[in-house]
């Protein structure tokens, strides 16, 4: 029996028949298929803090602490208001988490946060499933133990918790005249720049080049994307249909700009000679072989640009590749690609996308051709769900002169729900594309594969439209490119916010996504 068939033996055991809270694609999802057959049910909640409090609060009742689960990072991050509210309350509730195990490097931790730090002052124990002697019922014990509060347990499992080695950092620091000698050398360089280049007011110097040039999904738009060189986001797991596993494998030098392993979702070494520009400590960019990191300065940067622009590579190649894959992602019918392009030919690119979590994300960063920074958001780092609906508001109130479209998802519209009244309020020129599939499509893909059950992340298919219309705001269905169109012409932009409601069917939906990431 495993660690967490084990664990959710315990939980039935304990007499506990419900769970609340927000799964991911891990063991958490394991978990939940494992008390399904134990008869335990599970609650999916629209924000892991309000499950914290709902499991307290059924914790109180029942006379047995009651269990919130969420993904590591920004999931557990999200429920510590929940967490506190417990602790202040006296709620009895056992918190799960997915987590990493001690010690992983951070170059192989994609979300990972401090969650001892984070939890240190909201809950009276923390524990690892998979090398705690306390089972289920100590923890319950203790939780329900006075004063009544959290405990909290780390999904850690199967002994995958032994302590492995951080990945040194592999750079040397070099100056320019190191940096020169590299870039002489090399006749195929390709360029990935992160969100420090954006910050460096880079744009310029880069939509100048004519070689392919990347962006991390933190820095999308620091080269125009509707230029023919910009090869679009690099993520570390780019399929045969992306630019990034095409032309990587034929470029001589990388050269880096503020790329670093916390805004990709994954790091390996580079094939070829690699160089990073950067002026944070070398912890936050190891693991990708950089031959020498340079202090990135004005005057570092000029002369950089300057060497590169005698260089011409892999612009005709990119153009190619860019094409086949818009050529895809368009051919599979109305799908998020589709709505996207609609939306920015609509509004002749004069837009700002917003894109929260999920795989219509993973279509958008590759499908929205963004022309500056200030024109794109999303949760580029930590892959926070939700958090475009905040980002959204927040841009719109501070830059109103441009429609924002924020796309959200099943698992998304209604995190932040209220927050929209804000947008009514100030007559935001708000666009609202939620794009259901009836489930946590990118999460699924997992229960897909190990035939686990649909049940935890299959969403009450309802319609949002009466919701959105209750809050004084224009909502209808769009089910085509034509409807989609419509609705946009009849929006007066300065009358406030526009919500369409999007349907995906399940299959197309997870399909969409192959050979991209």
């Amino acid at each position: 029996m495993s660690d967490i068939q084990k664990l959710a033996s315990e939980i039935a055991d304990n007499g506990i028949d419900r769970v609340f809270g927000i799964l991911g694609g891990g063991p958490s999802y394991t978990l939940l298929d494992a008390l399904e057959k134990q008869n335990v049910e599970t609650i999916i909640t629209p924000f892991e803090g309000s499950a914290a409090v709902m499991a307290g609060a059924y914790g109180r009742m029942s006379g047995k602490p009651g269990v919130a689960f969420s993904i590591k990072g920004p999931g557990l991050a999200n429920m510590l208001p929940g967490l506190a509210a417990c602790k202040l309350e006296g709620l009895p509730i056992v918190s799960l988490a997915e987590c990493y195990a001690p010690g992983t490097p951070a170059t192989k931790a994609h979300k990972n946060m401090d969650h001892e730090s984070m939890l240190k002052a909201l809950t009276k124990s923390r524990h690892y499933l998979s090398n705690s002697q306390d089972q289920f019922g100590d923890l319950c014990a203790q939780a329900e133990s006075e004063v009544p509060g959290p405990v909290h347990l780390e999904l850690v499992t199967d002994g995958s918790n032994s302590v492995s080695q951080p990945v040194p950092v592999d750079s040397d620091t070099g100056s320019w005249d190191d940096l020169e000698v590299i870039l002489n050398q090399s006749q195929r360089a390709i360029i990935i720049a992160g969100s420090y280049a954006t910050r460096s007011n880079l744009s310029s110097f880069l939509n100048k080049l004519k070689i392919p040039v990347f962006s991390t999904a933190a820095a999308k738009g620091v080269v125009d994307e509707t230029l023919s060189h910009a090869a679009g986001v690099y993520t570390g797991v780019g399929l045969h249909r992306v630019a990034e596993s095409q032309l990587i494998e034929r470029a001589d030098l990388i050269v880096g700009i503020g790329l670093r392993h916390n805004e990709v979702l994954a790091v390996n070494n580079f094939p070829c000679a690699s160089i990073n520009l950067d002026s944070a400590d070398e912890s936050v960019f190891s693991g990708f072989g950089f031959k020498k990191n340079v202090s990135g300065d004005s005057q570092t940067f000029e002369q950089l640009f300057a060497t590169l622009s005698s260089q011409s590579w892999g612009v005709d190649e990119l153009v190619t590749i860019k094409t086949k894959l818009n050529e895809y992602m368009m051919g599979q019918g109305f799908l998020p690609a589709n709505v996207f392009h609609g939306v920015q030919a609509y509004f002749s690119n004069n837009v700002r996308m917003i894109l929260d979590t999920g795989y219509f994300c993973t279509i958008g960063e590759h499908a929205c051709n963004i022309p500056k920074p200030d024109n794109y958001l999303s949760s580029g780092q930590g892959r926070y769900m939700g958090i475009g609906v905040p980002l959204a508001i927040g841009s719109a109130m501070y830059d109103a002169t441009i429609p924002t479209a924020v796309a959200v998802g099943d698992g998304s519209v209604g995190m932040f729900l209220s927050d929209f009244n804000i947008a009514v309020t100030h007559k935001l020129p708000l666009l609202i594309l939620f794009m259901t599939d009836g489930y946590y499509g990118s999460i699924y893909t997992r229960g897909i594969k190990d035939h686990l059950t649909d049940k935890p992340v299959r969403m009450a298919r309802t319609s949002w439209v009466g919701v959105f219309q209750g809050m004084g705001i224009n909502a209808e269905r769009v089910e085509n490119p034509s409807q989609l169109n419509d609705a946009l012409k009849a929006w007066h932009t300065t009358q406030g916010p526009l919500f369409l409601e999007i349907p995906f069917e399940l299959e197309p939906y997870q399909a969409m996504v192959s050979g991209i990431r």
